[in-house]
C-alpha cells in the first residue's frame, strides 16, 4: 500500500486534497484531466464537479491544448496555492521533526 503524503496525512484524505497533493507534487507538469484523476486516485465525474470550483478560486490553470485535451497545473501564480505549498513546507518539516526526536 503506497504511503499518505504528509499533506493527505494531516488535512485529510478527500478528492479535493487528493487532487492538489498530486498537482503540488508534480508542480512542473500539466496533465489532462484523466492523468489527474488516475494520478490523484479520485474518479474522473468526481474530478469533473470539482475542477470548475477550483478554476474558480484560481489554484488550477488551463494550460494548453493538445488536439481535444485540455492540460491543466497547479497555478504557482495563486495567493491560495502558495499558502498551500507554505502548508506542506511547514507539515513535512513537523513531521520529520517528529522522527527526529523519536
Amino acid at each position: 500500500m503506497e504511503e499518505k503524503s504528509f499533506f493527505l496525512q494531516y488535512l485529510g484524505d478527500n478528492p479535493r486534497i487528493r487532487i492538489l497533493d498530486f498537482l503540488m507534487a508534480n508542480f512542473a507538469l500539466d496533465f489532462s484531466l484523466p492523468q489527474i484523476a488516475e494520478g490523484s486516485k479520485v474518479a474522473y465525474t468526481t474530478l469533473i464537479d470539482l475542477l470548475p470550483k477550483l478554476i474558480k478560486q484560481g489554484i488550477i490553470i488551463e494550460t494548453r491544448k493538445i488536439g481535444k485535451s485540455r492540460l491543466y497545473k497547479i497555478n504557482l501564480d495563486s495567493p491560495i496555492a502558495k499558502a498551500l505549498f507554505a502548508i506542506d513546507l511547514k507539515l513535512s518539516e513537523a513531521a520529520i521533526q517528529k522522527e527526529v526526536l523519536a
